[in-house]
């Protein structure tokens, strides 16, 4: 018999609570019972790589779903994980591998959770103790974390009490004749085939200082729930894939099925001077449908 494993790491299993994290996670192992393994994100297209401190059992992966994976190829001591689309976001998958060696625990499990965009690129899992290496990356992936935190917190309270309007974006730092324009794009925006919602109209793109703000209609199909927007990702659709940190999605309401809504997708451009194609994702509060706009261009 297998026995049992205790997977412990920082994300949270937990309906509603599962924070991503986009560098490297890392998962302990203990030789003692577990009530739910260790959370990792997954996301349709989007390549997760495990890695074992241990040499695993040929033909030992059991993953639920496992038909509905692009890829899910094991390798002597990792696993290449690409979901495909036919998963569905918020679904949680199985995963169980076994070890060669006597070493306890002699299998390792992981609760995959589908997320409409997000992935965790690499998880690192150990049943040893850890090096001091891979405590320095966490370290150093906790700081980036909190750096970005202290600029947001700084952000949001330099505009909750400086002047709005045109001379609140001057304060900012955002309206200077170097860096702004807008322009309208009839043309490349397009809906992908996979999009739960449609584009309605033309999309709108402005720039000024180091920020970018995409505007676009969104139809919900007929017969569809309600859609309500939670977050965005907008990406670079070349090698390079360069992301933008989205910074406010607005407004976030509920589209009704059949109706159209307009959006603002504002996020930081900071010296990135690509002017696109991008693809912007937008996923909604509940449910796992997903807004797919491709060939989104910037002034």
């Amino acid at each position: 018999m297998l026995l049992p494993v205790l997977l412990t790491g920082s994300a949270s299993t937990e309906p509603g609570s599962m924070q991503c994290q986009a560098g490297v996670q890392h998962v302990e192992l203990l030789a003692t019972a577990s009530e739910a393994p260790t959370g990792v994100c997954i996301s349709p297209g989007q390549t997760t790589l495990i890695n074992f401190d241990g040499a695993l059992v040929p033909a030992s992966l059991a993953l639920d779903g496992e038909d509905r994976f692009a890829q899910a190829e094991p390798g002597p001591s990792s696993l290449k994980l690409v979901p495909s689309e036919k998963l569905a976001a918020g679904e949680r998958l199985r995963l169980t591998v076994r070890f060669q060696d006597a070493a306890a625990p002699t299998s390792a499990a992981l609760l995959l959770v589908v997320h409409p965009v997000q992935a965790t690129p690499l998880v690192d899992v150990h049943r040893q103790t850890r090096t001091v290496e891979s405590f320095r990356q966490e370290l150093g992936a906790r700081d980036e974390q909190l750096r970005q935190l202290q600029q947001e917190n700084a952000r949001l309270r330099a505009e909750s009490t400086g002047p709005k309007g045109l001379a609140g974006l001057h304060a900012l730092g955002l309206l200077n004749e170097k860096a702004f324009g807008a322009s309208t794009d009839w043309k490349s925006a397009r809906a992908a085939p996979s999009s739960a919602l449609v584009l309605d109209g033309a999309v709108a793109s402005f720039r000024a200082g180091g920020r970018v703000a995409v505007k676009l209609f969104l139809r919900n199909p007929p017969n569809a729930a309600p859609w309500t927007a939670q977050g965005a990702k907008m990406v670079l659709e070349d090698r390079k894939g360069v992301e933008l940190q989205v910074l406010e999605v607005w407004p976030r309401e509920p589209i009704p099925p059949g109706r159209t809504l307009m959006m603002l997708v504002e996020a930081e451009a900071g010296d990135v001077s690509a002017q696109g194609p991008f693809t912007l994702r937008l996923w909604e509060a509940e449910g796992g449908r997903t807004a797919i706009i491709q060939g989104v261009m910037l002034p």
